[in-house]
């Protein structure tokens, strides 16, 4: 997916080329984490984390994935990378930014089962149809064939 919008390109780039930026979006592409693990895991103050989370989040580079509340009732957002990949060119003067949307599982799932729900037919099947009841007997298995 073409990235069109030049600002959110650019921030992109930005977040690509920043280096703590970039070690939080490798950290976060496939597991979601709390802002503390991140930072512990790849040795960034957890300062600068949020201020680099908070700035990716403005630009939609990252998400929010899901909560944790511990027993204590301290409360933990944690992050993902809304991008799998990106492709940046610039050909003669024009800069392009591609980028492969990070899907979940479930959004994948739901997806699928989104197509396989709109191909189901939805009208009334005719008199010719075959017909079988579920728990019951069957009224009409295929069409009488007349010779």
């Amino acid at each position: 997916m073409q990235v069109s919008d030049d600002v959110r390109a650019i921030e992109v780039i930005k977040a690509l080329s920043d280096e703590y930026s970039r070690k939080i979006l490798l950290s976060i592409i496939s597991n979601s984490l709390p802002i503390e693990e991140i930072g512990r895991a790849q040795n960034i103050p957890v300062s600068t984390c949020y201020r680099r989370i908070h700035e990716m989040l403005q630009f939609g580079i990252i998400k929010p994935d899901r909560t944790i509340i511990r027993e204590d009732g301290k409360k933990y957002i944690c992050y993902k990378s809304a991008i799998k990949n990106a492709t940046i060119q610039l050909n003669s003067g024009e800069l392009k930014v591609d980028v492969e949307v990070n899907k979940d599982p479930s959004e994948k799932l739901e997806k699928l089962w989104s197509n396989v729900k709109s191909a189901v037919p939805t009208k009334a099947p005719s008199e010719d149809a075959p017909k079988i009841l579920v728990g019951a007997a069957v009224q009409k298995i295929a069409p009488v064939l007349s010779v």
